[in-house]
């Protein structure tokens, strides 16, 4: 769910409508030298016990290091770079598409200061904690997520009973596992395998047996053409927004719908590019609170 989870309602940049932009939700595809830390502070602020450091960095997986060009910050990832050439071999070796971007990136950006490594250790650490959470602790980020995810919300647009409804980008899938009690088929996907393995977990702690836990983006879904009445996303839409739409228009049946909730610094950011976007692809777009968070829901039926 992914990643972006954590920030609706922060001071951030919205991004562009085709980068991970939507954030797991609100992170900007910007180059790395360009990601400001607000981020990070509200990380530290939600897991102030997580003490991460630079050797959970050996637990991201192949696509959260292709997304290091725009989550990282640039000097602060060389500096730790050349302090540590065996994390760089690993980055590479786990993500050979990668090499390219660290050999540039490490060429622009020297070493540390003197003194000065510390501190960029704990900026990049802090900077993708809620990646480093995902790996080492899920059941907190379920604990601390900032917004609920209300099945009210779904259920409102669209009846779920007896449906097979889709969790794209699930997280630890808060939705699917609150539709398992209406549809009579839920399909988590999610990319990050410690998440996946915490939903597989709680589902067979509960005894839940019509939600099924698949590896996957919303770009593409390991499921046959026409084979959900509903897709739902939460906060997990826009790192790639033309092919996500396309694979929602493949897997979701005619006279299904497509529904996302994305958070939102305020009710007045109605000019979110990501949101804009949807709606240009007939999505129609109306706000909730959860909380004290405003919640933007855009949804549409897929015509025949």
């Amino acid at each position: 769910m992914r990643t972006a989870a954590l920030v609706a309602g922060a001071d951030v940049t919205v991004p562009p409508v085709d980068s991970p932009g939507s954030l797991r939700l609100v992170r900007s595809c910007r180059q790395a030298q360009e990601v400001t830390v607000t981020y990070a502070n509200l990380l530290q602020e939600l897991y102030p016990d997580l003490a991460p450091d630079v050797g959970d960095l050996y637990l991201l997986e192949e696509h959260q290091i292709a997304e290091l060009p725009g989550r990282a910050p640039g000097p602060e990832l060389a500096a730790v770079l050349h302090a540590y050439p065996d994390l760089r071999a690993f980055l590479v070796a786990r993500c050979p598409r990668i090499e390219e971007f660290l050999a540039e990136l490490t060429a622009d950006h020297g070493p540390a200061e003197e003194g000065g490594l510390a501190a960029c250790e704990s900026a990049l650490v802090w900077e993708l904690a809620d990646w480093i959470v995902y790996q080492r602790a899920p059941e907190l980020y379920e604990r601390r997520t900032v917004v609920d995810w209300d099945l009210a919300a779904v259920t409102e647009v669209v009846d779920l009973e007896g449906k097979t409804l889709i969790d794209a980008g699930a997280g630890t899938g808060r939705v699917a596992f609150s539709a398992s009690s209406l549809a009579s088929h839920v399909y988590a996907v999610e990319p990050v395998a410690t998440l996946r393995r915490y939903m597989r977990d709680k589902a067979n702690r509960l005894g839940i047996e019509n939600l099924f836990v698949l590896d996957g983006f919303l770009r593409a879904i390991p499921l046959p053409t026409a084979s959900a009445d509903v897709l739902v996303t939460c906060q997990a839409i826009g790192w790639d927004l033309g092919a996500e739409l396309s694979e929602i228009d493949r897997v979701v049946k005619s006279d299904g719908f497509a529904l996302h909730l994305c958070g939102a610094p305020s009710a007045a950011q109605t000019d979110n590019p990501l949101l804009g976007s949807l709606m240009s692809h007939g999505y129609r777009q109306d706000t909730y609170r959860d909380g004290r968070l405003v919640i933007q829901r855009c949804w549409k039926q897929i015509p025949k």
